[in-house]
């Protein structure tokens, strides 16, 4: 196939089956061919120096935390995340800039054939991608997110200088394990030997594990407990360094960023030789910091509507405590859509509390369908194809409003509220 334009590029990656759509049947869990295929295009992640993300919840949020400090402090940084929400470029952004289309193509006109070759998918090419542009842009550090796991996931051939594991809950079980010890030895698998590894607030059984793999790979592990990370409003959170407790303003809304913070605090003090942090440099960041679309974002002004993409138990129990910081669950309006193999008894539980919930069902092959949440959640209602998003919206004018369940939600709520309110 030839590129020539952005289109070609979009018509390709359109044909790859997605995460989104089919689930793991996307997915490629053997890291050899992906080794392969960088190889033969130069080992360009071998090129900048990284710092790895991986975890259940909180990892997006923590590389985007993450990337704004090192800016704010003079580096230029490379940021690899996904999924993408609007556009394929958010997932490879250079000092908060995305990638423009020109890299893309000439990306896919440069190696199009080695990627036939290599039958890569989806997630394998963004990663290369992502490693590929940053070092012909030469970044000085690169913050990369996990995909999926960690052990066997497509970021995984870097070395970075530490390691994160932000938080350890039940998701992907059918992937990665059906209980905590499993996801944990997956998660664990980005641990590198002698480097260190930092983790987030963990349940017992995944701490052991992570310690047991640390101490195996001879990396020091290192926690956030010392740091006592607390949610004291909207706006402003409480960290322990050098043992004054200090409070810290920052445009951050949610409780859960807490330990968010308190996690890039200890990164930047492992690195600091290689990367030096000013406290300063620090705060001036997070009173800036984007944390990206649909992380319980702010949808509108001038109404009480947020969206949130949690869709496993974790993430909706600090979903629940973002709620409780400005209104109350069971006045909420929850408008909920879901992948069907998300449903779990544990995350479903986590949606009871909710008084008001009205179900939408997306176009999707992974789509979950009213009847399957109904089983689950029986006060809920179902919101039509077919109805008037103006007409329903409309009703909630006033309420708390939280779109929630999946980051695949996220376009079809921007596109009702760009029908709705025409400027």
């Amino acid at each position: 196939m030839e590129f020539n334009s952005i289109k070609d590029v979009e018509k390709y990656l359109d044909h790859i089956p997605k995460f989104s759509n089919t689930g793991t049947s996307a997915a490629n869990f053997r890291l050899s061919r992906f080794r392969n295929f960088c190889e033969r295009i130069g080992n360009p992640q071998k090129e900048f120096a990284s710092i790895h993300v991986g975890g259940t919840n909180g990892k997006g949020s923590t590389c985007h935390i993450l990337g704004t400090i090192y800016q704010k402090s003079g580096f230029k940084v490379g940021l690899y995340t996904s999924p993408h929400i609007l556009r394929f470029n958010e997932r490879f952004k250079i000092n908060g800039k995305a990638i423009s289309d020109g890299p893309l193509v000439t990306f896919f006109q440069r190696f199009g054939k080695l990627l036939e070759d290599h039958k890569l998918t989806y997630f394998e090419i963004s990663t290369a991608i992502a490693f590929w542009w940053f070092a012909q842009s030469k970044v000085d550090l690169a913050i990369v997110e996990v995909g999926l796991g960690g052990r066997l996931d497509a970021t995984n051939i870097i070395d970075p200088l530490a390691s994160v594991i932000t938080s350890i809950s039940l998701d992907h079980t059918n992937i990665l394990g059906e209980h905590i010890e499993d996801i944990a030895r997956e998660k664990g698998g980005i641990i590198k030997a002698g480097k260190p590894v930092i983790m987030g607030d963990l349940p017992g059984d995944a701490r052991r594990i992570i310690s047991q793999i640390a101490q195996k790979k001879g990396s020091k592990l290192y926690s956030i407990d010392e740091f006592n990370p607390q949610y004291v409003k909207a706006g402003q959170y409480g960290l322990r360094i050098n043992g004054e407790q200090l409070l810290i303003n920052t445009n951050l809304a949610a409780p859960i960023q807490a330990k968010n913070l308190a996690m890039a605090w200890r990164v930047t003090q492992l690195v600091n030789n290689e990367f030096p942090v000013q406290y300063e440099q620090f705060i001036k960041a997070l009173r800036v910091v984007e944390l990206g679309v649909g992380r319980f974002e702010k949808l509108l002004t001038d109404r009480r509507w947020y969206f949130d993409g949690g869709h496993n138990p974790e993430a909706v129990q600090a979903l629940k405590q973002s709620i409780q910081a400005i209104g109350q669950i069971n006045e909420a309006v929850l408008i909920l859509s879901l992948m069907r193999d998300k449903i779990q008894p544990d995350l479903m539980t986590e949606f009871l509390e909710f008084k008001n919930i009205y179900y939408y069902q997306l176009n999707l092959e992974r789509a979950a369908t009213f009847n399957d949440i109904n089983q689950w959640l029986p006060n809920v209602l179902p919101i039509p194809s077919s109805c008037s998003h103006q007409s329903f919206l409309n009703d909630f004018d006033s309420e708390l409003v939280i779109f929630a369940g999946s980051f695949y939600f996220y376009e079809t709520v921007r596109e009702w509220i760009k029908l709705c309110f025409k400027p």
